[in-house]
């Protein structure tokens, strides 16, 4: 959780102040009450044994008296602790304190929330597709291990910074088999049809939610009855209308199928408003007279492609992580050369990718997602404009991190002159 949390609403029950919660749980040192409303509340406090900032959610104590629901939520915190995913926020612990609230003890998240991002300040259309698609594979990544949030919104939604997205309040969540109860929980303007209806629910209604995420971001409003076209509030493509529309379908059998597929939507839609072309079947939008097809590969033109990618990226990876930090090889390093990873660091390296560089991880998966569903091994044109499309992005991946390493350099050569307290102030002063 973060202190830009959701906007809260009128508490149903009486929220312990700082000193309470103190008491209750003398492990942690409580810093303030970051938000509440009328499903619980979440402190900022801090954990002195691990040195680390947590955020702790209660839940109001007539939850704890209900033996089902407590017993459920015993169930799901342990579920939830599993889902060690970069853009899911962390659940450490959980318990009852003494004065009879459930509690979570959560990552503590330095941010916003994507609702103050929408309302407060203005998403451009690049920014609103790199959240969507970061919700996409936290969701994508949740339903894998049998887990549905069943209350996704911009609220519950946090973004550090750097853009990077955290899924919080996976506290409604529960196996995917589980048919709906009479009182549904969660957000009504976000909320499935399947979930309005009281019918057996699956990991769809998430897909339904975060496509009225994505029109928010679009648009700044959550959808009407009926609904309107983002291009009515936004200066975007008609395909973003057929792309929310197929996740907003009344029908699950007729939304994405999964979250995966549509981040592959909301990709290709992206790259096709940078000129990057896609095939048909990444194309929603209504099709001309018809053309003539590509002729298909032979499997000799196929395995070529799938080597001459693989080969690609295998190179991408191992220029942009060997890339050399020192000022004569960051000068000389414009030529991506390749030279110092053997094939057992370049091994090494994939082999640990995910968990030493999420952000080139992602880039690559985005890539390979396309292929896959844009059916790449049956277009050549396609495909090498998708070889083209990662080369190039990889190339700006690796200048970036060029220049930043240049600049290391420059700093570290600055400071080291320095003969008082170091300082961003004292290098400016420095330099002129």
């Amino acid at each position: 959780m973060s202190e830009a949390a959701a906007p809260t609403d009128q508490p149903s029950f009486d929220v312990p102040s700082i000193e309470e919660m103190s008491a209750y749980l003398p492990q942690f040192r409580f810093e303030k009450l970051a938000a509440c409303g009328g499903m619980g509340a979440v402190y900022k406090a801090y954990q002195d044994s691990l040195e680390r900032r947590v955020g702790v959610k209660i839940l109001p104590p007539k939850f704890s008296a209900e033996q089902g629901f407590a017993d459920r939520f015993k169930i799901e915190a342990r579920a939830m602790a599993k889902l060690n995913h970069t853009n899911i926020v962390g659940v450490y612990d959980f318990g009852i304190t003494p004065g009879g609230h459930l509690y979570l003890v959560m990552e503590w998240i330095e941010g916003r929330s994507l609702h103050d991002l929408i309302h407060k300040t203005n998403l451009p259309l690049r920014k609103a597709t790199n959240l969507a698609m970061q919700l996409c594979e936290a969701l994508s990544f949740a339903h894998q291990h049998g887990i549905i949030h069943r209350d996704i919104k911009p609220g519950n939604i946090m973004v550090n910074d750097a853009d990077h997205v955290k899924v919080a309040d996976f506290g409604l969540a529960r196996p995917t088999n589980e048919a709906e109860e009479d009182n549904p929980m969660g957000t009504p303007d976000y909320a499935a049809p399947e979930i309005r209806g009281g019918s057996v629910t699956d990991h769809r209604v998430d897909i339904y939610a975060a496509g009225v995420a994505l029109y928010e971001m679009l648009t700044g409003r959550v959808p009407e009855t009926p609904r309107r076209p983002v291009t009515l509030y936004a200066k975007v493509s008609p395909r973003w209308d057929d792309i929310i529309a197929k996740a907003l379908h009344p029908d699950p059998e007729k939304r994405y199928q999964d979250a995966g597929e549509f981040r592959a939507y909301i990709n290709a839609a992206m790259k096709q408003e940078s000129g990057v072309e896609q095939p048909d079947t990444l194309d929603h939008r209504p099709k001309g007279p018809p053309q003539k097809k590509a002729a298909a590969m032979t499997q000799k033109q196929q395995m070529g492609l799938t080597f001459g990618f693989v080969g690609l990226v295998l190179a991408a990876l191992a220029a942009l992580i060997f890339w050399p930090a020192s000022k004569k090889s960051s000068a000389s390093s414009a030529n991506m050369g390749t030279a110092a990873a053997t094939p057992a660091e370049v091994s090494a390296v994939i082999e640990k990718l995910e968990q030493n560089d999420a952000e080139l991880a992602r880039l690559v998966n985005s890539f390979a997602q396309d292929w896959e569903a844009s059916g790449a091994n049956q277009s050549p044109a396609f495909a090498e404009k998708l070889r083209s499309t990662l080369l190039a992005a990889t190339k700006a991946k690796a200048k970036d991190r060029a220049e930043a390493a240049r600049r290391a350099d420059i700093v570290a050569a600055e400071l080291a002159k320095l003969s008082g307290a170091p300082s961003l102030q004292a290098l400016k002063q420095a330099a002129k």
